[in-house]
């Protein structure tokens, strides 16, 4: 894979289902972005806040359950795609549900973080992941429109 190297994860299973635990990025006062990838397709990931200094990597069992419970499904403004490469991307929705109508598309956007390997975020203004296949949105993040400045 290109890049920064893998972020820092944790496998386990869960009421019979395999997960691993990405710990997808962190914001300057330590807080995390953790991302919980099922291996079954037919099973919706799960994002959790990482408390700051939270290392994923020594969670034992309990701790690994306890952080699934508190995460939550994707939502329908987000979605999974995994490249080429393998790398799993979270794509986010961003700006005004309204917009996507046509009347403010200059305000949304969808941003695309890489949570397993260390990749810049990717902004693709004016889209909207409605209006985007897997494919297409895969295809997206190579492009050069728009890479924001990463926040791991």
């Amino acid at each position: 894979m290109i890049g920064g190297g893998a972020r820092p994860w944790r496998s386990g299973r869960i009421d019979g289902a395999a997960w691993t635990l990405y710990d997808a990025a962190r914001a300057p006062s330590g807080l995390g972005l953790g991302y919980f990838f099922c291996d079954d397709p037919d099973v919706a990931d799960r994002r959790a806040a990482l408390p700051a200094g939270l290392a994923v990597s020594d969670l034992d069992e309990e701790a690994f359950r306890a952080l699934w419970e508190t995460g939550r499904p994707l939502t329908s403004t987000e979605r999974r795609v995994v490249d080429g490469s393998g790398a799993i991307w979270l794509a986010q929705g961003t700006g005004p549900v309204w917009a996507e109508g046509g009347s403010a598309a200059g305000t949304i956007g969808v941003r695309v973080r890489c949570v397993s390997t260390r990749r810049p975020v990717v902004e693709l203004n004016g889209a909207t992941l409605s209006g985007m296949s897997d494919a297409e949105l895969i295809a997206r993040l190579g492009a050069p429109e728009g890479v924001a400045p990463s926040s791991d």
